[in-house]
């Protein structure tokens, strides 16, 4: 899994070193609409995705496209302005090399981030949902191929994929706080086009509670790596399941944008619980 990032991880580690920053602890994804999210650092330095070797093209309105780097707690934290996306065309070893850099630069911690379509009912527009489980409809895996040091097959033990203690604890602060954190299962489909008035039934048959097109590669590939995984969707859209009303990507972008200030309110805790 680290093959591919060398070079990459020799030139952040020179920028880092350069900054004061001996190692980094945490890693955060802000997927589409959510760079106001970004969290505050100390001695932060900022990296455009085009300066790191064989950081795969990406380019879709709403993600920044950069990599900020700095200091909380005292420990070193990445945070991703953006990602790479299966629906671009790229393959899965692209959509998860930022992960993968994250784990060759020492990254044990992952806070993910995404916008996604409410499946539940009881949702509604703005509120941020706990992932505590998956349901992978991308007709992909991202560890498929890959072998250990033994030469075995990539069998991934994913009971407890999104830390349930970690997830406990944001609950538990969320409802002190009085913040919209609702909790389900994240169905992950390839996109790009939103979804038919029968595929929403379907996914919601099945379990879902949400629906996106990003996030679940990474979760997989950040857990066979040893991280702790802790996914948070904003649901930017809902539907009557009966008779779906169109979406468009600004819309998304703009219930994104407006769920920024809760969604730092809560990577600011999910830090204090894993650095603190």
């Amino acid at each position: 899994m680290k093959e591919g990032v060398s070079e990459a991880a020799s030139r952040l580690r020179a920028i880092l070193a350069d900054a004061g920053i001996s190692s980094l602890r945490v890693g955060i994804v802000l997927g589409s609409g959510l760079g106001e999210a970004a969290p505050g650092l100390e001695d932060e330095v900022e990296i455009p995705f085009a300066g790191i070797p064989g950081w795969p093209p990406s380019a879709v309105p709403g993600h920044r496209g950069v990599l900020r780097c700095g200091r909380r707690y005292g420990e070193g934290v990445w945070v991703q302005l953006g990602r790479p996306h299966f629906y671009e065309g790229l393959g899965m070893r692209e959509v998860t090399f930022p992960v993968r850099l994250m784990a060759e630069l020492g990254v044990r911690n992952l806070f993910l981030s995404n916008a996604a379509g409410g499946l539940n009912p009881a949702f509604e527009k703005g509120v941020l949902m706990l992932v505590r489980d998956h349901i992978n409809l991308m007709g992909e895996n991202p560890l498929r191929g890959v072998r250990d040091l033994s030469g075995n097959p990539a069998f991934l033990d994913v009971s407890d994929l999104y830390r349930e203690s970690i997830g406990d604890a944001l609950v538990e602060r969320a409802r002190a706080a009085g913040w919209p954190l609702a909790e389900g299962t994240l169905v992950g489909v390839a996109g790009p086009s939103y979804e038919t008035g029968a595929e929403l039934r379907f996914l919601r048959l099945v379990g879902g509670d949400a629906v996106s097109m990003s996030l679940v590669p990474e979760a997989l590939v950040a857990r066979y790596l040893g991280m702790e995984v802790t996914g948070v969707c904003v649901i930017t859209n809902t539907w009557d399941l009966r008779k779906p009303h169109p979406v468009s990507h600004g819309e998304v972008l703009e219930t994104s944008r407006q769920a920024c200030g809760l969604l730092r309110e809560v990577i600011d805790c999910w830090m204090e619980l894993v650095l603190g």
